[in-house]
C-alpha cells in the first residue's frame, strides 16, 4: 500500500478529512457537518460525535492506505478541561454567552481591555471567544469543577489526544486570542499564571514536532500535536518566504500579514485587529470579521425573496457602477456584536437594492463584503503594495474578487485554486513529524505550479468606488 498522510480540518460547522500522498498532494477528501449541542443549558461543541467520526474516517483510510503520519487543525478559542485524563466539563462552545458581570470582574482583577491588548494583542471579544475569560468563568461559576481540573488542552490537542493518547501544548492555539500568552514577555501571561493554566498545560511542542508513534488499526502512525486552523492555512504560504497578505475566508474572514513587528495600537482595540502567533512563535498582525457568516445570512434573504441560484449570477460592471453612482444603497455592519471593524454600527439594509432584484442585491452584498475586507486589510498592511492571496470560500466568488481587485489597484489579488490550504498546513506538520524536518524544508510544488490565479482589474469607475468607500466608512464608523 502507498504511504499517505492523514489530515483533519475541523471547522465550526464542517469537518473535513483529507488524505495526502507522500509528496503532499490531496488524493482523497470528504466532509461532514456536526453542529453544536446543548448540555445542561450550555452551548457545546459535540466533541463525542467529532471524535467518533474522526476515528471512523481514520479506520476507513487505514484499510486502503498505509498512514505514516497524522495531524489535526481546528478552530481556536476552544478548550477541553480534563480530570484524570477524562473530560471534567463538556467542550464549551465559544458562542456561549456569559453574564456581563463576569467580564467586568475579570477586567477589574487583571487589567483593562487596553492594558491586556497592549501585552497580548488580544481585543476584548464577546461570548467566550477568549479562552482566558472562559477559564475565569469556570472558576467563578463552576468552582468544584475548576478545582478538580488537572489538565487543559486546546481543541487540536484534545482531538489528537483522543486519537493517539498523546497530550501536548503548542503555541499557535495558546497564542490565538486567549489572554494566556504575553507577546512582550514571550511567555505565559499573568492571567495564565493566576488561573493556573500554565501549571495545567502539558509540555510545549513545536507544531511540526513528533509526539511519538501511535498504533491505530494495526498501523504505526507518527503523531504531531495539532495546530490552530488559521495558522495551518497560513503555513504553506509562509514557508515560501516572500511578503504577502493572506485572506483566509470562511465563517470568519481572517486577514494575516506575516513579518510585521508586534505594535498594537490603542485605536485598534475595538476594530478587531489582533495578533496570532505563528508556528515559529512570531506575532502575526491580523484583522477579521465574520464574513462567511454575514454572507450566509444575507444570501438566505436574497434566496428567500427571489428564489434564485446565486451561483448563476456573474459580475456585471453596469449594476455595480449604478450602485456606486447613486451611493444610496448600503449594508450596515454589525450583524455580529463585538467583532469586525465597525463595532458601533447596527446591522441593517439601507436603500432599495434588495427590492430591485436578486442580481442587484447580490452585487450590493459582495460590494459590502469587499469594502469590509478593504478596511480590514488596510488596518494591518497600511496600504503597502503587496500580493493579497484569497483562500477559502470567497476565492470562488468572482464578484467579490473583482471588486476587491478594483479596491487595490497597486496590488495583485490572487485567488488560490487549491481549496485545502488548512488541511495542507496540517499535512506539512505531519510530514515534518514523520521525517524529522522543519516546515521550511518541505517543498510544496502545487502552490508554485499554477496554484494561484491573478484577478484582472475590472472596468469600475475608480473615483466613484472610492467615494462609496469614504461614505461607507463615514456612515458606520461613528454610529452609537
Amino acid at each position: 500500500m502507498d504511504k499517505v498522510i492523514a489530515a483533519f480540518d475541523i471547522g465550526k460547522s464542517n469537518k473535513k478529512f483529507i488524505v495526502f500522498s507522500d509528496d503532499l498532494k490531496p488524493i482523497y477528501s470528504e466532509s461532514t457537518r456536526i453542529d453544536e449541542v446543548k448540555s445542561g443549558g450550555i452551548l457545546c461543541d459535540d466533541a463525542e460525535s467529532i471524535v467518533s467520526w474522526m476515528k471512523d474516517r481514520l479506520s476507513h483510510a487505514a484499510r486502503k492506505w498505509r498512514i505514516k503520519a497524522m495531524s489535526v487543525a481546528t478552530f481556536g478559542a476552544t478548550i477541553a478541561n480534563l480530570s484524570k485524563g477524562a473530560l471534567r466539563l463538556p467542550v464549551i462552545s465559544y458562542n456561549q454567552e456569559i453574564d456581563k458581570s463576569i467580564r467586568e470582574k475579570f477586567y477589574g482583577e487583571f487589567g483593562s481591555p487596553l492594558e491586556l491588548y497592549l501585552s497580548t494583542g488580544t481585543p476584548p471579544y464577546g461570548q467566550l471567544l477568549n479562552a482566558g475569560i472562559q477559564i475565569y468563568w469556570i472558576r467563578e461559576c463552576f468552582k468544584e469543577a475548576f478545582n478538580e481540573i488537572d489538565e487543559v488542552l486546546f481543541l487540536p490537542q484534545y482531538l489528537t489526544y483522543m486519537l493517539s493518547g498523546f497530550r501536548a501544548s503548542e503555541i499557535t492555539s495558546i497564542g490565538c486570542h486567549t489572554y494566556l500568552y504575553d507577546v512582550r514577555r514571550n511567555g505565559w501571561s499573568h492571567i495564565a499564571e493566576n488561573l493556573m493554566f500554565n501549571a495545567r498545560s502539558p509540555r510545549m511542542v513545536d507544531v511540526w514536532g513528533s509526539l511519538g508513534e501511535a498504533y491505530f488499526s494495526g498501523q504505526k502512525i507518527s503523531v504531531s500535536p495539532g495546530i490552530h486552523d488559521s495558522n495551518a492555512c497560513l503555513l504553506p504560504y509562509l514557508i515560501r518566504g516572500r511578503e504577502f497578505l493572506l485572506a483566509s475566508t470562511g465563517t470568519w474572514c481572517v486577514f494575516m500579514h506575516p513579518g510585521e513587528e508586534f505594535s498594537p495600537k490603542s485605536d485598534d482595540l475595538h476594530r478587531d485587529v489582533l495578533y496570532y502567533i505563528d508556528p515559529y512563535g512570531r506575532p502575526v498582525r491580523s484583522s477579521r470579521f465574520k464574513g462567511g457568516f454575514e454572507y450566509d445570512y444575507y444570501t438566505a434573504i436574497i434566496r428567500g425573496k427571489f428564489f434564485v441560484n446565486l451561483d448563476n449570477i456573474s459580475f456585471d460592471e453596469n449594476i455595480l457602477n449604478s450602485i456606486l453612482t447613486r451611493r444610496e444603497d448600503f449594508i450596515a455592519p454589525g450583524l455580529v456584536e463585538g467583532s469586525g471593524q465597525f463595532q458601533r454600527s447596527k446591522a441593517r439594509i439601507i436603500g432599495d437594492s434588495f427590492n430591485r432584484g436578486a442580481r442587484e442585491a447580490y452585487h450590493l452584498l459582495n460590494l459590502y463584503l469587499a469594502v469590509e475586507s478593504y478596511v480590514a486589510i488596510n488596518l494591518i498592511a497600511e496600504k503597502k503594495k503587496l500580493d493579497i492571496v484569497v483562500q477559502g470560500g470567497f476565492a470562488k466568488n468572482n464578484i467579490y474578487l473583482s471588486i476587491l481587485s478594483a479596491l487595490f489597484p497597486e496590488s495583485r489579488i490572487l485567488k488560490s485554486s487549491f481549496p485545502e490550504a488548512t488541511g495542507l498546513g496540517a499535512a506539512i506538520c505531519a510530514e515534518c513529524s514523520s521525517s524529522g524536518i522543519k516546515p521550511h524544508e518541505v517543498h510544496v510544488g502545487m502552490l508554485e505550479e499554477g496554484g494561484e490565479i491573478e484577478i484582472p482589474k475590472p472596468e469600475i469607475d475608480a473615483d466613484k468606488l472610492m467615494k462609496y468607500v469614504d461614505e461607507f466608512v463615514s456612515r458606520f464608523s461613528g454610529e452609537e
